[in-house]
């Protein structure tokens, strides 16, 4: 069973979201629905739902979203049951840079997606992919969809020293990628219903994050890739 485990604050899209995922999910599930308008933690959210949790396989998702894969859920169990596996996820990057940085590499040899991209404001959906396999390895995750059996989760957790709503995926993710073996799918398509709004809280959140998981991950440095991500950082920086 899957346990779906969403941090809610938007009844509009969780109401569409739950009969989506009624119709397309195709495995046995339950969905832990916890109401944040900001009281606590993202992480926070995700840890009390996952303490109650009944499935053997976690799945935390933002509720801005549609499954557009039919039976996704069995195609999700498939990748969870390998021993290896860690996160799974819809979007990540295998390259860890040296300055604080979200999972957004701006280098196609790094990163993977599979998703559809919309906004709120308007009709606005393309589909954005980029995967060589249905499996790409990944480092950091990107927190709209974060799965992972129990069990592993177990070992982790999110962490509660990172508040609000930002930089709680990365830190997850990488710390699972330590010891096991993070991927991005490419056989559950799904649509976000967000563009994406990185704010100074945001930045805050990700220099924490940066502070402690460093870039101990890539066998070798990617002198394009640091340039730019530290150029990014610095415009950040003097932005916010």
């Amino acid at each position: 069973m899957i346990s779906i485990i969403i941090s809610s604050y938007q009844p509009k899209y969780y109401s569409a979201l739950k009969k989506n995922i009624a119709e397309t999910v195709g495995v046995p599930y339950e969905i832990i629905k916890i109401e944040n308008p900001g009281s606590f933690s993202i992480s926070e959210a995700y840890n009390t739902g996952a303490s109650i949790a009944q499935g053997g396989n976690l799945l935390f998702l933002h509720e801005d979203i549609l499954f557009h894969t039919r039976d996704w859920g069995k195609n999700l169990i498939k990748h969870l049951s390998n021993p290896e596996v860690g996160v799974v996820g819809i979007a990540g990057s295998n390259y860890v840079p040296h300055a604080p940085s979200g999972w957004f590499i701006k280098n196609d040899k790094y990163q993977f997606y599979n998703f559809i991209q919309n906004s709120k404001e308007q009709d606005a959906a393309r589909l954005l992919t980029n995967l060589i396999r249905t499996e790409n390895p990944a480092f950091a995750v990107d927190g709209v969809f974060l799965a992972i059996t129990k069990s592993k989760f177990k070992e982790f957790g999110f962490s509660t020293s990172l508040k609000g709503f930002h930089a709680y995926d990365l830190d997850f993710s990488l710390r699972v990628a330590g010891r096991y073996r993070n991927i991005v799918v490419g056989n559950i398509l799904l649509e976000h219903f967000s563009m994406g709004h990185p704010a100074e809280d945001w930045l805050d959140a990700t220099i924490s994050e940066r502070r402690k998981s460093r870039s101990k991950f890539n066998r070798t440095i990617d002198i394009q890739v640091e340039k730019e991500r530290f150029e990014n950082f610095v415009y950040s920086v003097f932005r916010f």
